[in-house]
């Protein structure tokens, strides 16, 4: 196989897993948001309901089961404190297990969920474009799996208040599989797009680390990520 067909077909791969990221990532902030305006409530205690938790639920499963590159997927809420609430953070969050789907229980206890404090995350602070996501990573999970990942958010607003976002994960290791896995050039590296390293066929080159473009072709770039040709 020639090296630009091979490149052609790893760059199908990373094509094919952005944009079905993102199209569940949308779909899920879609989802949350039908469920939650459903309800006639007047404040954004409405993500506390147990019918709209319930339906968030389920959604949040159906994204799991239907993308085979999404490892957990969820919805993070905060609520601010009202004259009649005290304040609030929620996570309905699931992830893929070798048996099935399981459910991270930190919404049990308020007090971790308040040390964690989503609005400090970095994919919890943005609102990409209508249609798309912001995908923040690669970095190292340390609440739900240790592990380096990306993780695509999209916003979800009730009457014009933000109350979350609908986030899901892939692990950067399945990434890497599934780019093994397709024919491909040599010295290939796969960054974000402040060249934080997600993928690369050469081990000289590690996920996480930063790449310096000397020596280094761009041969693809999207929304989300840039491709190089390392000259070895």
């Amino acid at each position: 196989m020639s090296s630009s067909t091979s490149l052609s077909a790893l760059i199908r791969k990373i094509d094919d897993i952005t944009a079905s990221t993102v199209e569940s990532t949308v779909a899920l902030a879609r989802s949350i948001h039908e469920a939650i305006s459903g309800v006639q409530k007047a404040s954004a205690e409405v993500v506390l309901d147990p019918s709209v938790r319930s339906t968030v639920q389920q959604h949040i499963k159906r994204t799991l089961s239907d993308n085979h590159y999404c490892s957990g997927a969820g919805f993070a809420s905060h609520i601010e404190s009202t004259a009649t609430a005290k304040e609030y953070w929620l996570l309905e969050w699931w992830y893929k297990k070798d048996n099935g789907l399981s459910q991270a229980h930190l919404d049990l206890d308020q007090a971790t969920q308040q040390r964690l404090d989503f609005r400090t995350f970095e994919w919890f602070k943005h609102s990409p474009p209508e249609g798309k996501a912001y995908i923040h990573g690669p970095y190292v999970d340390y609440i739900c799996n240790i592990s380096y990942t990306l993780t695509s958010a999209v916003p979800v607003y009730y009457n014009e208040q933000f109350l979350g976002v609908a986030a899901v994960d892939l692990l950067v290791s399945q990434i890497e599989a599934e780019l093994l896995s397709c024919p491909h050039p040599d010295y290939v590296i796969l960054t974000n797009l402040e060249n934080r390293i997600i993928f690369s066929s050469w081990p000289r080159f590690r996920v996480g680390e930063l790449l310096s473009p000397t020596h280094s072709t761009v041969v693809y770039q999207s929304d989300y990520f840039i491709l190089y040709h390392y000259q070895n």
